[in-house]
């Protein structure tokens, strides 16, 4: 039995030997005992306060890089109740899996507010099969595809998920290839049962005899065909969603503000920052709206340039309420009600009523147009331009060709020199026209370009064409992927064209777009009015980082509005031998 006995404790020993060194070899493999004396050296001299939180931090920069290890997607209502989709993502951090980020993509609305309820109908199914298959696109596609990746690489993700929108696009527009080719196959077999619709000749339209015309009157001989909707991948929101999700893991893994992490991606070196101006939304109008007023959709209020973002945003708001009080006096409790971008909708017939009812606000709370407080109109052209006319219909039955419309904003400027911005002014094909808008008026003026160019995704390669304005309006949605707005803002800068961020109607609570906004330096933004909880977080966002940059001392303002002057390229001066050649000649003729 003592023989037994002792054999066992032998084993037991040689047991305990060979794992000890197997911890050893385990220990010596990782690096484990140099990296803990470098660290125990290193501590003795620090002395830091926190020595367990010391031996954390040193030991996590040892740690595995984190990995993508789970993305669950589902469906949420954004800011207009509508169907949106939400993204979440977990990471393998330290060996255990954490919730790190997440993100909602904004509705993208192409109806007007009046569009008939049919259209309407139409729509809101669009949008739930949209949001349906960008919810499998995530699950079926664009998850796998992520899973062990690093979320910190940014540009190769998103790069990633817009090659799978690629593909995902190829195989919708095959499917309908075919699909339209067996409908049609089907028709012509059975010309009785065909579901294609019939095409009917237009009757030309008579000419009146008349010869006596309106001033303005005349029509374009050129015909001006309505633009085509764009056709984009079903289901694109998961990109936008899916691209923001990363960002925002990205951000949590560094330990840093989005803004500070998105500074970091542009790999761009500013010592300091300056918080855009906020143009906030006070009252819509437009030809959706009630009343004969077509041709300001937005009125918008900007702050004096050198103002801090908090005071500035007080006195915004001061002057919003006061016209929410005088809207109430005028037009009953109904006129204080506000749209989806947070402003006030009154019944008005001129656009003098809009700018007359704010600047009286402005006098009211003891404020001065033009010296505290400034306006931004976004026009909209393209939603006022009468296709069977070729014309803008500035209000009901006032029609004005687009050298009128050149006239009518240089006449409002001149009786309201409290504007300093036009949002689409012109449409997009009015080249020649926008030239001489900004030749005319962009030394008092910002001519911004919003709905006249492409999204940030295709303005990135197809650039700015011929149109050049002041600034461009940025918005991050649909296939739109964070590096992309990086990538355009650039575009923007080298071009010397400053940049708005927009935000749109059916937005989210998420509040990215100001964060967004700061690191990319952009000189506007355009979140909404100073009402509503998903239009007052953005705001709120940006004094946070405001008071951050502010106590690193790395904030700046400016102290004025600084107008690029857009002028058309003067003519190249002829060669100097063309001109000896002439002269020589004149004097031979002379001779």
């Amino acid at each position: 039995m003592a023989t037994s006995m002792s054999r066992a404790s032998e084993r037991s020993a040689r047991d305990i030997f060979d794992t000890k060194q197997r911890a050893v070899k385990f220990y010596k493999d990782n690096g484990v005992p140099q990296k803990l004396e470098d660290i125990l050296n290193s501590m003795f001299y620090e002395n830091p306060p926190d020595v367990y939180g010391r031996l954390s931090e040193y030991f996590e920069t040892l740690s595995k890089t984190p990995i993508i290890s789970k993305i669950v997607t589902r469906e949420i209502l954004d800011s207009k109740g509508q169907p949106t989709v939400q993204t979440d993502i977990y990471c393998i951090v330290k060996g255990l899996e954490k919730f790190l980020g997440s993100s909602t993509a904004s509705s993208y609305n192409s109806l007007p507010e009046n569009a008939p309820q049919e259209k309407k109908e139409v729509d809101d199914k669009e949008r739930q099969d949209n949001i349906n298959a960008a919810i499998e696109h995530i699950q079926t596609h664009l998850a796998p595809a992520l899973i062990n990746r690093d979320p910190c690489q940014q540009q190769v993700i998103d790069n990633l998920i817009l090659e799978l929108a690629n593909t995902l696009k190829q195989e919708q527009d095959e499917k309908q290839r075919i699909e339209q080719e067996k409908a049609a196959a089907e028709a012509e077999a059975d010309p009785s049962n065909s579901s294609l619709p019939s095409v009917k000749e237009t009757p030309a339209k008579s000419v009146s005899p008349k010869g006596k015309k309106k001033i303005g009157s005349a029509k374009s001989s050129m015909v001006i065909p309505e633009e085509p909707k764009e056709e984009l991948l079903i289901g694109c929101s998961a990109v936008c969603s899916m691209s923001q999700a990363v960002l925002m893991t990205g951000a949590a893994l560094k330990k840093c503000q989005p803004y500070e992490y998105i500074i970091g991606l542009t790999s761009e070196v500013v010592e300091k920052y300056e918080i855009p101006t906020p143009m906030l939304n006070v009252m819509n109008s437009g030809r959706a709206a009630a009343g004969k007023q077509n041709v300001i959709k937005e009125l918008l209020l900007i702050p004096k340039p050198g103002t801090s973002l908090k005071k500035g945003l007080k006195q915004m708001q001061y002057v919003f309420n006061q016209v929410g009080k005088m809207l109430t006096a005028k037009q009953g409790v109904s006129a204080n009600f506000v749209n989806d971008m947070g402003g006030y909708c009154p019944t008005v017939d001129k656009p003098e009523q809009l700018l007359d009812t704010v600047q009286e606000a402005i006098t009211n709370v003891g404020l001065t147009a033009g010296e505290d407080v400034f306006f931004g109109i976004n026009c909209a052209a393209h939603e006022i331009f009468d296709m069977d006319k070729a014309k803008y219909e500035v209000t009901s039955g006032v029609m004005k060709t687009c050298d009128d419309m050149i006239e009518f904003y240089g006449d409002l400027i001149n009786r309201y020199p409290a504007i300093i911005a036009l949002i689409d002014p012109l449409r997009k094909h009015e080249i020649e026209g926008w030239g001489k808008l900004c030749e005319r008026l962009s030394e008092k003026c910002f001519i911004i370009g919003d709905y006249v160019y492409p999204r940030p995704e295709r303005l990135i390669q197809e650039g700015f064409g011929e149109l050049h304005s002041s600034a461009v309006s940025l918005k991050l949605q649909r296939l739109t992927t964070v590096s992309d707005m990086l990538h355009a803002a650039q575009v923007a800068k080298d071009e010397k064209t400053l940049v708005m961020i927009s935000d749109v109607a059916g937005a989210s609570s998420d509040t990215i777009l100001a964060d967004l906004a700061v690191s990319i330096r952009a000189k506007f933004v355009k979140f909404g009015a100073p009402s509503r909880g998903e239009r007052v977080a953005q705001y709120n966002r940006l004094i946070q980082i405001s008071e951050a940059l502010e106590e690193q001392d790395r904030l700046t303002t400016s102290e004025a509005f600084n107008f690029p002057v857009l002028k058309p390229p003067e003519p190249e001066p002829e060669p100097d031998n063309a001109i000896q050649e002439e002269d020589g000649t004149s004097n031979g003729q002379a001779s």
